[in-house]
């Protein structure tokens, strides 16, 4: 059964975007001395992808950096309660008031994995219907000392067990978990 997965980037201090949205930082740390961008297996990840899930302002922001939109081709959804209906080139919007049940829809019709790419809200919104299985990290070694939390206030208490530690070259570390299991 396809798994929704969080991927994404953070400071050391948990953020993910400065205040104003801008992820500008990420750059500044992941390109190497020789001037390539570390792919943090990227392209293995995304090859076991059949739907991004994102929310207006994370959508709103990729729009505006220089490249074209970067997953043609795999189904996408923008969470928005202001545009729910409507459909660009590139996602369908969705007003996500029942999100669990568009899960398992999403689920029921698909064997490729789901990614949740952001922003902040909606990774809260997801917790808090203990949505995500499988969480996919990269800390970067930086510090912003504001901005977006990747877990804003209130976020539920969550068991993890660690799947997996892997470092990258200057400092980064990309840590991979999964919801924890009881017996």
């Amino acid at each position: 059964m396809p798994e929704v997965i969080l991927y994404i980037a953070s400071s050391l201090d948990g953020y993910i975007a400065r205040p104003d949205g801008a992820v500008d930082w990420l750059d500044e740390v992941a390109v190497q001395e020789n001037g390539d961008q570390e792919d943090f297996g990227y392209e293995e990840f995304y090859a076991g992808i059949g739907t991004v899930l994102m929310g207006r302002a994370t959508y709103e922001q990729l729009l505006t950096f220089d490249v074209d939109y970067p997953y043609p081709g795999t189904a996408g959804y923008v969470f928005s309660r202001t545009r729910a209906g409507e459909r660009d080139d590139n996602v369908e919007f969705v007003d996500g008031a029942d999100i669990p049940q568009f899960i398992a829809s999403l689920k029921a019709t698909s064997d490729k994995n789901i990614w949740l790419i952001g922003g902040g809200l909606l990774i809260q919104e997801f917790l808090r219907h203990d949505l995500v299985d499988r969480f996919i990290v990269t800390v970067m070694p930086v510090i912003l000392g504001e901005g977006i939390p990747m877990f804003p206030p209130p976020t539920p208490q969550i068991g993890l067990e660690l799947v997996e530690t892997l470092p990258f070259p200057r400092g980064m570390i990309q840590l991979t978990y999964r919801r924890a299991t009881h017996s």
